[in-house]
């Protein structure tokens, strides 16, 4: 593994249309593809990228992340995403970030846990048979509290089926996270729910395969967060659970 270079990786995007929405303004699965991409980039200075792996039969899968949204940014915007590991545990690894505007504003802040998936077994590997950064060599966190909890909704609440897609798949032959993200999204706007949202909250807890049928379900609770479960539709089983809340995020400064 080379930790020569800066345990901070540093990247800069400007967004373009197909990272936003009808109201011109980047979308959070945009705003989560640039802070997996830049730690792609810093994965594989350290020997851990994607082909790197490969070639132990490995591959990063994400198991959950969680992002603070303070804005949006809108089309033709520059941000710098700032990303850095934290720790390893078991069979997870922590990775942190921070996305700025081009006065170096926060425009978002997050966290996500990776595991190293055995291709062969499709099982999770310990995080020490392959991971072996120095703890002391590692940032501090982004986030120095506990994250908000997460619970399915109750049985009776309002639901959509829908069935995963060529064009949701990925490389390791299942349902890319970020796509999950979509959905989300999609699904609360079936329902009239476009705010954006400030907290999210998302783990996963199975793959899933090209033309399985999933039922996207969701309640609101008093305070206003929205608890959101996707589970499969053959046999009930859990697929991710989230939780949104509107936090602080605004549509535009000075909101």
């Amino acid at each position: 593994m080379n930790t020569d270079g800066a345990m901070v990786f540093e990247q800069t995007r400007k967004i373009q249309l197909y990272h936003t929405d009808a109201t011109g303004r980047i979308t959070l699965s945009a705003l989560c593809r640039f802070a997996q991409e830049s730690a792609g980039g810093h994965a594989e200075r350290l020997g851990l990228g994607m082909k790197q792996l490969a070639a132990q039969n490995t591959a990063w899968v994400l198991r959950e992340q969680a992002m603070h949204v303070s804005r949006y940014p809108e089309l033709g915007e520059m941000v710098r995403i700032s990303t850095w590991p934290t720790r390893a545990e078991r069979i997870l690894c922590h990775r942190d970030y921070r996305i700025c505007d081009e006065n170096g504003q926060l425009v978002a802040r997050g966290t996500s846990a990776w595991l190293g998936l055995d291709l062969a077994t499709r099982h999770p590997r310990k995080a020490d048979s392959f991971f072996h950064l120095p703890a002391e060599l590692m940032p501090e966190p982004v986030f120095d509290h506990p994250l908000a909890a997460l619970q399915a909704p109750q049985d009776d609440c309002l639901a959509d089926i829908r069935t995963v897609r060529a064009s949701d798949m990925d490389g390791l032959g299942h349902m890319n996270n970020l796509r999950y993200l979509d959905w989300i999204a999609d699904h609360l706007a079936l329902f009239g729910m476009k705010t954006p949202f400030g907290c999210v909250r998302i783990r996963h807890a199975r793959e899933v395969r090209d033309k399985d049928k999933l039922e996207v379900r969701h309640a609101v609770t008093g305070e206003g967060a929205v608890l959101l479960q996707m589970r499969h539709l053959e046999h009930a089983k859990e697929v991710c659970l989230a939780r949104l809340d509107l936090g602080s995020s605004r549509h535009a400064a000075g909101e």
